[in-house]
């Protein structure tokens, strides 16, 4: 009896061994500094990242999730050439899976030379290419600047929406 009881014991051990043996590492799995990262979307179109530090998130299935922090720029190329588009931020949280993109801290978006978009929280959707935040913002479009909480947009500023507008537009 003493030793069935102790078998079973030990076979209940070992299933909570695999188990935990099983499960994902939590946290990163790689962390590098001062890194340069490429993103294509086409052959034509891509995004060019740099950041001071880079750690990458993984689960058993791959990487999860691409932290990068410290003075985050991502300028957009076409053929090689700036477009003018690029993002800065303190922190990009990049979801591999789902291909969305959080912005955090002094965000800056900037569309040509003439159209700007300040916040401190922004979440992009690549694929649909649309950004919105539920805080603060501040678009300047031309000369004109409007601000308020809440918006939502299409990644090259073409299209926007304030939810709670303050501030106005000059009238020409």
């Amino acid at each position: 009896m003493l030793g069935l009881g102790v078998v079973a014991v030990s076979c209940r051990n070992d299933a909570q061994d695999v188990q935990r043996i099983r499960q994902a590492p939590k946290g990163p799995s790689t962390v590098q500094y001062g890194v340069t990262v490429v993103y294509g979307d086409t052959s034509d179109l891509s995004w060019r990242l740099t950041a001071d530090q880079w750690h990458e998130e993984r689960t058993a299935n791959g990487p999860s999730r691409e932290v990068f922090s410290g003075g985050v720029t991502a300028v957009q190329r076409a053929n090689g050439r700036a477009t003018g588009t690029l993002m800065k931020a303190d922190q990009v949280v990049r979801d591999v899976a789902a291909r969305t993109w959080e912005l955090h801290g002094n965000v800056l978006l900037q569309a040509g030379k003439k159209k700007t978009l300040r916040t401190e929280d922004l979440y992009w959707e690549r694929e649909a290419g649309r950004v919105y935040g539920e805080g603060w913002v501040e678009i300047n479009d031309q000369g004109q600047r409007l601000s308020g909480r809440g918006f939502e947009a299409l990644d090259d500023l073409s299209r926007y929406s304030i939810f709670e507008v303050s501030g106005g537009m000059d009238a020409d």
